[in-house]
């Protein structure tokens, strides 16, 4: 199904780093991050916040995998080599799924290049004002601007002749018109938090959304829920971890779920099993959050 409409302005899913501490073998570590990296950009998520959580020994260790992984998968093909070494943590890259986004299926030829394009590239080289950018052609692409050796970009092409010159711009602004603008899911960016609270504490949210088999039923609050959700510019969603969900956690950092959440939701009430896995909530909770803000109030 192709994307089409506007996505929300920031929409964040917040997910402890012990995601995979229930999965012994890093191919099913790495196979159960690529089903949550599909669920996120199906959905249009444009943030994955990584949060600390007391459940598990390893979960630094834990914790830095998933970073690594996600923010693999939602890397373009063509740039991975050069944002990536090889560790062993990429042994079993290859079976994650593609996500089919637009900054991923972009033209591979140069002659299929058209002035107006996006295209997410690498800073390779700087020259006085201008910087000479990677963007997986045979040539590089000069854009005008102060940035980094490695920064990752994305810029839009602004001549395709002889040679390629493009400006670099914020993905997130994406659009043709001011009215289009965001119109384009472009990725979502991987953050880290010291903890569930910190992660709600250290930016404003419009709306801040918890998921667990002890919340409201969803249809029994979908009417406000609704309403809240397509009036949110900044919406934050919270899952729990394989051994404790968000009451258990926050239970650990001295807080209430009431405290902290704007609702706290089951979205899979009279569930026949005797626990839902994380990457199963995250695509059944964000395809119910997905029709809940098309839906009329």
């Amino acid at each position: 199904m192709a994307s089409e409409g506007r996505v929300v302005e920031r929409f964040s899913v917040a997910i402890p780093g012990s995601v995979v501490s229930d999965t012994p073998h890093l191919r099913e570590k790495t196979a159960k991050l690529g089903a949550i990296a599909r669920a996120c950009s199906i959905f249009g998520v444009t943030e994955i916040i990584l949060y600390f959580d007391d459940s598990h020994r390893d979960r630094v260790t834990d914790l830095e995998f998933c970073s690594e992984i996600l923010s693999y998968i939602e890397t373009p093909q063509y740039l991975r080599m050069r944002l990536f070494k090889l560790s062993p943590t990429f042994r079993f890259a290859g079976i994650l799924p593609p996500l089919q986004v637009p900054s991923h299926n972009v033209p591979s030829s140069l002659s299929e290049v058209r002035v107006g394009d996006f295209r997410d590239g690498v800073v390779v080289a700087r020259r006085g004002s201008s910087v000479e950018v990677e963007a997986g052609l045979k040539e590089t692409v000069e854009c005008q601007g102060s940035y980094r050796i490695g920064d990752r970009v994305t810029l839009r092409f602004i001549d395709v002749g002889k040679e390629l010159h493009g400006e670099i711009g914020d993905a997130s602004k994406i659009g043709t018109s001011q009215q289009d603008v965001q119109s384009i899911y472009w990725g979502y960016r991987v953050c880290k938090a010291q903890s569930l609270s910190k992660a709600l504490k250290d930016r404003h949210w419009d709306l801040k959304v918890g998921t667990s088999r002890y919340g409201a039923p969803v249809q029994e609050i979908l009417p406000p829920l609704s309403k809240d959700l397509r009036n949110s510019h900044s919406t934050f969603v919270a899952f729990g971890s394989p051994r404790m969900g968000l009451r258990g956690i926050l239970k650990q950092e001295k807080l209430d779920p009431k405290d902290v959440f704007d609702y706290f939701v089951n979205t899979v009430p009279d569930q026949q099993t005797a626990t839902v896995r994380t990457e199963e909530a995250i695509f059944v909770s964000l395809g119910i959050l997905n029709l809940a803000r098309k839906v009329a109030g």
